[in-house]
């Protein structure tokens, strides 16, 4: 316990000049409920606040994993299209091989036996 001397608030110019006694240094019953509804209301926004901020960090991941899942789609992609460019210039390549009239010639006689016809072996389609 308090000794009375620290308890009671000066009785000349005391802003609770009408409290005075063993009373005068409690605070109002109101006051405890006012800050216990303030508290509760700081809490609360506290937590939404929390709330709303670890939403934003997960959105960030996400949109971050996002980005780096399409980055790598993207680069699996480019090496798709340079893989099927380098082939397609490589078909290219050997179909004006193939169609070479002297390739042609010489593979018509190797594997066919063809030869070319003499003078009198033309014939004219109508």
């Amino acid at each position: 316990m308090l000794p009375l001397s620290m308890g009671r608030a000066p009785s000349v110019g005391s802003e609770r000049g009408h409290l005075q006694g063993p009373l005068a240094w409690r605070s109002p019953t109101n006051i405890a409920a006012k800050t216990s509804a303030e508290l509760r209301a700081l809490v609360g926004w506290l937590a939404v606040f929390v709330a709303v901020g670890v939403l934003i960090a997960l959105v960030h991941v996400w949109l971050r994993l996002k980005v780096v899942d399409l980055g790598y789609r993207l680069g699996t992609t480019r090496q798709v299209v340079e893989r099927l460019k380098q082939e397609g210039d490589e078909l290219t390549l050997e179909a004006a091989a193939l169609t070479n009239p002297i390739r042609l010639d010489e593979a018509a006689r190797a594997h066919l036996g063809m030869m070319r016809p003499e003078k009198g072996q033309e014939a004219v389609l109508p």
